[in-house]
């Protein structure tokens, strides 16, 4: 049985990363304007149906924006003078994602917001109903996730823990989580963030740009994560503001959610390693399996208590082979323009 534990650890190798976000959608280098109070807007309310949807997308452009911050649902957080804190999905969501990534905003769908005790103390099951219909819907039109806008103040550790788990059963794009003030949020429990592939550090207001570093570079320090500045500024177009998002960058955080005038914020390359397995998991997935079977098969027909097996993974950027051969069966995996696929053996 030696022999066929080698082609399941091979097989293993190539997919033990399942829970591990597609850098292609990275939230790296993201700038997001999400409160600008002097306007009466909050991006996060963006879809409701009486939203200034336009001045919204014009302002964060002028500010610099690559992504917005957007609410799936709400029922009370209004952030702002206008009646848009009840928000619930509609049909023409798609149209309006699709409206934001011409527009060079992408979108970061934030699940659950604060205020909404009618939403909030539904139970786990409806949570993660949505969350799962949320990603069936949106997924091909979003860049990631925000499990919950200030969790700490209505769930515990291990609630958050296990709907960013369920989340990432859904989706590879990136997801986060948000705290109230300060690292762990103001019971400062930074168990919050496990699961997260991001920390959405909400750094409070009145703040300097030395005690923004400081807070960002302790958050990298303690959760060894991926740190976004998401919460520092109600106005996020002011050079105060801007400042602030700059401090943050510089103090390592990988983005922004309330302003920044520089541009080098945490850039991450997509590994083309993982991007080609991606591609050709389901192909890859019946290779590995068909190497089980064909070994087990051998193994029970012939007996053998030895048999030399070799797997093979070579290739450039452009060519691909993949291969598991013992004695005379030859399985191979050829990729280029095309999927191929070939067996040649004897039993």
């Amino acid at each position: 049985m030696k022999n066929i534990i080698i082609i399941l650890i091979a097989s293993v190798l190539l997919y033990s990363d399942g829970q591990a976000y597609d850098t292609n959608y990275s939230l790296h280098g993201s700038r997001a304007s999400f409160l600008m109070m002097d306007s009466k807007w909050m991006t996060l309310n963006y879809l409701h149906p009486n939203a200034n949807k336009n001045g919204m997308r014009n302002a964060a452009k002028a500010n610099g924006d690559t992504h917005i911050y957007l609410y799936t649902r709400n029922a009370g957080d209004n952030g702002g003078g206008f009646n848009l804190g009840q928000i619930n999905p509609q049909a023409d969501w798609e149209a309006h994602l699709d409206i934001l990534n011409a527009a060079g905003l992408k979108p970061v769908l934030w699940l659950t917001p604060d205020d909404s005790r009618s939403i909030t103390k539904q139970s786990m099951a409806a949570q993660q109903a949505h969350f799962s219909e949320m990603v069936h819907r949106f997924d091909s039109k979003v860049t990631g996730y925000v499990a919950c806008l200030e969790c700490d103040e209505y769930w515990s550790p291990v609630q958050v823990q296990n709907l960013v788990a369920h989340l990432k059963t859904k989706t590879d794009k990136p997801v986060g989580v948000h705290l109230t003030s300060g690292l762990g949020g103001h019971k400062g429990n930074t168990a919050y963030y496990a699961n997260a592939d991001y920390v959405f550090l909400q750094l409070g207001w009145n703040k300097t740009p030395a005690q923004v570093a400081a807070m960002v570079k302790q958050a990298i320090a303690v959760t060894g994560k991926p740190v976004v500045a998401s919460e520092y500024a109600i106005e996020s177009r002011t050079a105060a503001a801007r400042a602030l998002g700059n401090a943050a960058c510089q103090a390592g955080a990988i983005g922004t959610g309330n302003g920044r005038s520089i541009t080098p914020c945490g850039y991450e390359a997509p590994p083309k390693e993982a991007n080609f397995l991606k591609k050709y998991e389901t192909e890859l997935l019946g290779i590995a399996g068909v190497s089980v079977a064909i070994a087990a098969v051998y193994f029970y027909n012939k007996r053998f208590e030895e048999m030399p097996v070799d797997f093979t993974l070579k290739g450039t950027e452009d060519y691909q082979a993949y291969g598991v051969s013992f004695k005379k069966v030859n399985l191979t995996y050829d990729t280029e323009d095309s999927i191929m696929f070939y067996y040649r053996g004897t039993f």
